[in-house]
Protein backbone atom coordinates (compact mmCIF):
# COMPACT_ATOMS: atom_id res chain seq x y z
CA UNK A 1 0.00 0.00 0.00
CA UNK A 2 2.70 2.26 0.84
CA UNK A 3 6.27 2.99 -1.17
CA UNK A 4 8.28 0.50 -0.23
CA UNK A 5 11.14 3.43 0.64
CA UNK A 6 8.56 4.40 3.39
CA UNK A 7 11.11 5.54 6.59
CA UNK A 8 9.68 5.89 10.22
CA UNK A 9 11.25 7.14 12.84
CA UNK A 10 10.57 7.90 16.83
CA UNK A 11 12.71 10.27 18.89
CA UNK A 12 12.70 10.28 22.63
CA UNK A 13 13.96 13.20 24.65
CA UNK A 14 13.05 15.29 27.29
CA UNK A 15 11.37 18.50 26.91
CA UNK A 16 13.97 21.47 26.17
CA UNK A 17 16.21 18.47 24.59
CA UNK A 18 15.61 19.35 21.19
CA UNK A 19 13.98 16.28 20.12
CA UNK A 20 10.98 18.27 18.22
CA UNK A 21 13.44 20.14 16.22
CA UNK A 22 15.96 17.45 15.48
CA UNK A 23 12.54 15.79 13.86
CA UNK A 24 11.89 19.18 12.17
CA UNK A 25 14.85 19.83 10.67
CA UNK A 26 15.14 15.97 9.27
CA UNK A 27 12.33 16.44 7.67
CA UNK A 28 13.51 19.82 6.13
CA UNK A 29 16.50 17.88 5.09
CA UNK A 30 14.13 14.69 3.75
CA UNK A 31 12.61 17.45 1.42
CA UNK A 32 15.42 18.96 0.12
CA UNK A 33 16.95 15.74 -1.09
CA UNK A 34 13.38 15.00 -3.09
CA UNK A 35 11.49 12.99 -0.64
CA UNK A 36 7.96 13.91 1.07
CA UNK A 37 8.21 14.37 4.87
CA UNK A 38 6.12 14.06 8.08
CA UNK A 39 7.51 15.38 11.78
CA UNK A 40 5.31 15.62 14.47
CA UNK A 41 5.87 15.53 17.96
CA UNK A 42 3.65 13.76 21.12
CA UNK A 43 3.11 15.70 24.43
CA UNK A 44 2.43 14.17 27.75
CA UNK A 45 3.13 17.07 30.28
CA UNK A 46 4.23 19.93 28.74
CA UNK A 47 7.34 21.01 31.08
CA UNK A 48 11.08 21.33 30.33
CA UNK A 49 12.21 17.68 31.43
CA UNK A 50 9.22 15.54 30.60
CA UNK A 51 9.36 12.80 28.03
CA UNK A 52 9.05 13.62 24.52
CA UNK A 53 8.04 11.78 21.54
CA UNK A 54 8.82 13.20 18.13
CA UNK A 55 8.00 11.41 14.94
CA UNK A 56 9.81 11.55 11.37
CA UNK A 57 8.45 9.48 8.10
CA UNK A 58 9.15 10.18 4.31
CA UNK A 59 8.88 8.60 1.49
CA UNK A 60 9.30 9.13 -2.41
CA UNK A 61 5.46 8.50 -2.58
CA UNK A 62 3.24 11.41 -0.86
CA UNK A 63 0.92 8.53 -0.08
CA UNK A 64 1.79 7.80 4.08
CA UNK A 65 0.02 7.13 6.81
CA UNK A 66 -1.13 9.88 8.98
CA UNK A 67 -0.77 8.53 12.44
CA UNK A 68 1.51 7.72 15.25
CA UNK A 69 4.70 5.49 14.37
CA UNK A 70 4.41 2.42 16.66
CA UNK A 71 6.68 0.02 14.60
CA UNK A 72 9.63 2.53 13.60
CA UNK A 73 12.41 1.30 11.17
CA UNK A 74 14.94 4.00 13.67
CA UNK A 75 14.71 4.81 16.94
CA UNK A 76 16.41 7.66 18.36
CA UNK A 77 17.22 8.09 22.19
CA UNK A 78 18.27 11.58 23.42
CA UNK A 79 18.86 10.43 26.91
CA UNK A 80 19.24 6.80 27.62
CA UNK A 81 18.30 7.43 31.53
CA UNK A 82 14.92 8.61 30.43
CA UNK A 83 13.25 5.27 29.90
CA UNK A 84 13.77 1.34 30.52
CA UNK A 85 15.57 -0.12 27.12
CA UNK A 86 11.99 -2.31 26.69
CA UNK A 87 10.02 1.18 26.77
CA UNK A 88 12.06 2.69 23.78
CA UNK A 89 12.85 -1.04 22.09
CA UNK A 90 9.23 -1.34 21.80
CA UNK A 91 7.96 -1.80 18.47
CA UNK A 92 11.59 -1.28 16.36
CA UNK A 93 11.28 -3.29 13.36
CA UNK A 94 13.51 -6.25 12.72
CA UNK A 95 16.58 -5.01 11.09
CA UNK A 96 16.22 -1.77 12.03
CA UNK A 97 18.44 0.98 13.59
CA UNK A 98 19.38 2.44 17.38
CA UNK A 99 20.81 5.34 17.96
CA UNK A 100 21.80 6.55 21.19
CA UNK A 101 23.40 9.73 23.13
CA UNK A 102 26.03 7.68 25.33
CA UNK A 103 29.63 7.29 26.08
CA UNK A 104 31.14 4.12 24.81
CA UNK A 105 30.82 1.33 27.46
CA UNK A 106 27.48 2.93 29.36
CA UNK A 107 25.10 1.87 27.49
CA UNK A 108 21.90 0.29 29.49
CA UNK A 109 21.88 -2.89 27.85
CA UNK A 110 24.31 -5.44 26.41
CA UNK A 111 25.20 -6.76 22.61
CA UNK A 112 21.91 -9.10 22.03
CA UNK A 113 20.01 -6.20 21.61
CA UNK A 114 21.91 -5.61 18.46
CA UNK A 115 20.67 -9.46 17.21
CA UNK A 116 18.51 -8.29 14.65
CA UNK A 117 19.12 -4.65 14.59
CA UNK A 118 21.92 -1.94 14.07
CA UNK A 119 22.85 -0.15 17.39
CA UNK A 120 25.06 3.41 16.98
CA UNK A 121 25.99 5.46 19.39
CA UNK A 122 27.50 9.40 19.70
CA UNK A 123 28.61 11.27 22.53
CA UNK A 124 26.15 14.35 21.90
CA UNK A 125 26.44 15.70 25.35
CA UNK A 126 30.59 15.61 25.02
CA UNK A 127 30.50 16.72 21.41
CA UNK A 128 27.71 20.04 22.54
CA UNK A 129 30.03 20.88 25.37
CA UNK A 130 33.13 21.62 23.00
CA UNK A 131 31.12 23.49 20.25
CA UNK A 132 29.75 25.93 23.49
CA UNK A 133 25.98 24.67 22.53
CA UNK A 134 25.72 25.29 26.25
CA UNK A 135 22.32 27.01 27.93
CA UNK A 136 22.01 27.35 31.55
CA UNK A 137 24.59 24.60 32.20
CA UNK A 138 22.87 21.64 30.07
CA UNK A 139 24.33 20.77 26.50
CA UNK A 140 22.01 21.38 23.51
CA UNK A 141 22.30 17.82 21.61
CA UNK A 142 19.99 18.04 19.03
CA UNK A 143 21.87 19.30 16.35
CA UNK A 144 24.41 16.76 16.72
CA UNK A 145 21.80 13.74 17.20
CA UNK A 146 20.65 15.24 14.05
CA UNK A 147 23.68 14.97 11.95
CA UNK A 148 24.25 11.37 13.67
CA UNK A 149 20.49 11.05 12.44
CA UNK A 150 21.64 12.33 8.90
CA UNK A 151 24.45 9.61 8.72
CA UNK A 152 22.72 6.53 9.93
CA UNK A 153 20.23 7.02 7.80
CA UNK A 154 21.93 7.86 4.79
CA UNK A 155 19.77 10.87 3.86
CA UNK A 156 22.52 13.22 2.59
CA UNK A 157 26.08 14.18 2.46
CA UNK A 158 27.50 16.01 4.96
CA UNK A 159 27.40 19.20 2.47
CA UNK A 160 23.91 18.96 1.57
CA UNK A 161 22.53 18.59 4.59
CA UNK A 162 24.55 21.58 5.95
CA UNK A 163 23.47 23.67 3.70
CA UNK A 164 19.63 22.82 4.27
CA UNK A 165 20.31 23.71 7.55
CA UNK A 166 21.43 27.47 7.12
CA UNK A 167 19.63 29.53 8.80
CA UNK A 168 17.65 27.15 10.80
CA UNK A 169 19.16 27.99 13.79
CA UNK A 170 17.80 31.62 14.96
CA UNK A 171 20.70 31.37 18.06
CA UNK A 172 24.26 29.92 17.96
CA UNK A 173 23.91 29.01 14.52
CA UNK A 174 28.14 27.99 13.99
CA UNK A 175 27.42 26.51 17.15
CA UNK A 176 25.04 24.31 15.73
CA UNK A 177 26.27 23.33 12.09
CA UNK A 178 29.50 22.69 13.60
CA UNK A 179 27.87 20.14 16.30
CA UNK A 180 25.51 18.64 13.11
CA UNK A 181 28.80 18.24 11.30
CA UNK A 182 30.46 16.10 14.12
CA UNK A 183 27.67 14.00 15.10
CA UNK A 184 27.75 13.11 11.81
CA UNK A 185 31.22 12.73 11.47
CA UNK A 186 31.18 11.17 15.26
CA UNK A 187 28.61 8.48 15.05
CA UNK A 188 29.61 4.91 15.35
CA UNK A 189 27.96 1.26 14.94
CA UNK A 190 28.62 -0.96 18.08
CA UNK A 191 29.17 -4.34 19.04
CA UNK A 192 29.44 -4.71 15.37
CA UNK A 193 31.49 -7.40 15.69
CA UNK A 194 30.08 -9.39 19.13
CA UNK A 195 29.75 -13.32 18.25
CA UNK A 196 26.62 -14.67 20.09
CA UNK A 197 26.53 -18.44 20.93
Amino acid sequence: MWADDLVEVRIHGRGGQGAVLAATLAAEVAFQNGYYPQAFPFFGAERRGAPVAAFLRYSSSALMPRCRISDPFCVVVFDAALLPPETFLQGLQTGGLLLLNAKEGTLPFGPEVSRDRKVYIVDAAHIAAECGLIIAEAPLISSVMLGALIRVLHLAPPEVFLEALQGKFPQLEKENLAGARRGFLEVKEVFKDAIFQ
